[in-house]
């Protein structure tokens, strides 16, 4: 029954968001209307018994032909338009997911007006801060930043983003930055109709954008209060800035944030320095503290840079930003991950269980402890993370495609191709939404030849390869790719030049198991035997 009833909501919820339904309403009380005028009028005027009939019949056909227009057309803030089809779901997402929740919203990338138009970091962590008071609001599903920022400059409309992202309402906005001035245009636009729900202009002095922030998440969901249908009270948007004291540290921290969002693991390298001016300006500017941590345990992880002085730099600033913040769910996850690559497994757990505490909706929380229990063969408390980590995020693909590793690692390969039939398709729509992805290509490769696909996964990782062809984290992933296709050749060519980039470590990639069928080839000893002087130069 539950099958079938499918469809029939999918039908209903298509002609709710064409208004259907209201054109049908309005036009019978019209007409009923018009049916009793004439009844009362037709014959005192003279008219014939048969124009009472004529009419009804008129109206008949035009009712047929109203739901029709309706269904075509639809009345905006841009005149008559062609109604657009509804978004498909992705492949493998239940069908219900088409029908848009009322209280969802996505955020999007604030417009640089400043005249230099060189404050694009600026603009995106303005964003990014409201989306994450947001995202603390109880009952109120907000899109993720990897959503909602591909439609960056895009010029699309209102109502079409929101049947993309599945979400009621949208906020744009722009900023014009000048010395110490800055002024921020907020708009908020029902994704339905495209009509303006709120819209304010601040402008203040550069040091009040945290009262900004702040001012403009609670009209939003003043906005959309009854939509919400719960109490909401301002202290639920209340968050740990940890405010900096000077505003060219917060200048310098944004700076550093969006080079950690760059695709290219090559250029996360430069993030560090950032946070570290920052640290320069204002020593107890705790977010900063959080993001030196986390930039090098990211840098770390990923085996960019080796721990010899990074670890300890990371641990310090992580312990640093706790004394100045102890309730930053984010520091909690940078001293988390700093603790791991230490090999303090019970100092971790603690601190990344601490930050869900603090906010069980963040994301890096859930994926790094994922990350964590599974370098300690925890394989099945590592898939309940990264599966909390997706529902947080439910179009990030990253999260599930390191889960069927932890799948595999299980001995339990059905679960992992289950796992990966979930993962494949976010990636493949990130590849089209944002077609610069690097890691979204060569994840989406790997996947496809786990599941057949081999013409599908070679133009995958060669589209990387294109991208990012010096990239570490692309050449080692393709040198996996090829390696599982038995096509040794290619697979040591990129692996040698993952090697000689100066990245990864060499127990990591000698027990990497994509890689087990290269390890008896001549080549890849060589390789190996040279991976040591490779890493000192």
């Amino acid at each position: 029954m539950r099958d079938r009833m499918g469809p029939l909501k999918q039908s209903l919820a298509e002609f709710r968001r064409r208004h259907v339904f209201r054109v049908a309403a309005v036009y019978v009380v019209v007409s009923w209307g018009l049916i009793q005028l004439a009844g009362a009028t037709f014959e005192p005027l003279g008219l014939p018994l048969w124009a009472n009939r004529l009419l009804i019949v008129l109206l008949a056909l035009g009712f047929v032909l109203a739901c029709v227009l309706a269904w075509a057309y639809d009345i905006g803030v841009h005149g008559i338009e062609k109604t657009s089809p509804a978004a498909r779901p992705h492949p493998g997402s239940p069908a219900v997911q088409a029908i848009t929740p009322d209280a969802s919203i996505a955020i999007l990338p604030f417009a640089d007006l400043s005249e230099a138009k060189d404050q694009d970091y600026f603009c995106d962590g303005l964003a990014e801060e409201i989306l994450n008071a947001l995202a603390s609001v109880r009952g109120l599903r907000v899109a993720s930043r990897t959503s909602s920022f591909r439609f960056r400059g895009a010029g699309v409309d209102a109502r079409e983003i929101g049947r993309a992202l599945n979400v009621a309402a949208i906020m744009e906005g722009s900023v014009r930055k000048a010395g110490d001035r800055v002024r921020v245009t907020a708009q908020l636009i029902d994704a339905g109709n495209g009509y303006h729900l709120w819209s304010e202009n601040f402008d203040r002095r550069l040091e009040d954008i945290f009262a900004i922030q702040e001012e403009i998440a609670l009209n939003v969901v003043r906005a959309m209060r009854a939509s919400l249908n719960v109490a909401m009270e301002e202290r639920d948007l209340a968050r740990v800035h940890g405010a900096p004291r000077d505003m060219r540290a917060y200048d310098f921290y944004l700076r550093g944030r969006q080079i950690q969002s760059l695709k290219s693991s090559d250029n996360w390298t430069k993030a560090p320095e950032m946070f570290r001016k920052a640290i320069a300006l204002d020593s107890r500017y705790a977010q900063a503290q959080a993001g030196l941590a986390d930039s090098l345990a990211q840098l770390l992880i990923w085996r960019i840079i080796r721990p010899e002085g990074a670890l300890d730099e990371a641990l310090a600033a992580a312990k640093r930003a706790l004394e100045l913040a102890p309730e930053l769910a984010e520091a909690h996850v940078a001293r988390a991950n700093t603790l791991s690559l230490a090999g303090d497994n019970e100092g971790a757990i603690a601190s990344f269980h601490r930050a869900i505490e603090l906010d069980p909706e963040l994301y890096e929380a859930h994926y790094y402890l994922g990350r964590h229990c599974f370098a300690r063969g925890q394989h099945e408390q590592a898939i309940r993370e990264f599966e909390a980590a997706h529902r947080v995020r439910p179009d990030e693909f990253q999260a599930l495609a390191l889960a069927t590793n932890a799948a595999d690692a299980l001995g339990d390969p059905a679960r992992g191709d289950a796992l990966t039939r979930r993962a494949l398709p976010l990636a493949l729509a990130e590849t089209v939404a944002d077609p610069e992805n690097g890691r979204a290509f060569y994840l989406a490769a790997g996947m496809h030849v786990r599941l057949g696909g081999v013409e599908a996964g070679r133009r995958s990782i060669e589209a990387a390869l294109r991208l990012q062809p010096d990239d570490f984290g692309t050449l080692y992933n393709a040198a996996c790719t090829y390696a599982r296709l038995d096509e040794h050749g290619r697979a040591l060519d990129l692996l040698e030049r993952a090697v000689s980039s100066g990245h990864g470590f060499r127990d990591w990639i000698e027990h990497d198991p994509d890689l087990d069928n290269l390890r008896g080839l001549p080549r890849y000893r060589e390789i190996m035997s040279r991976f040591d002087s490779d890493q000192r130069r």
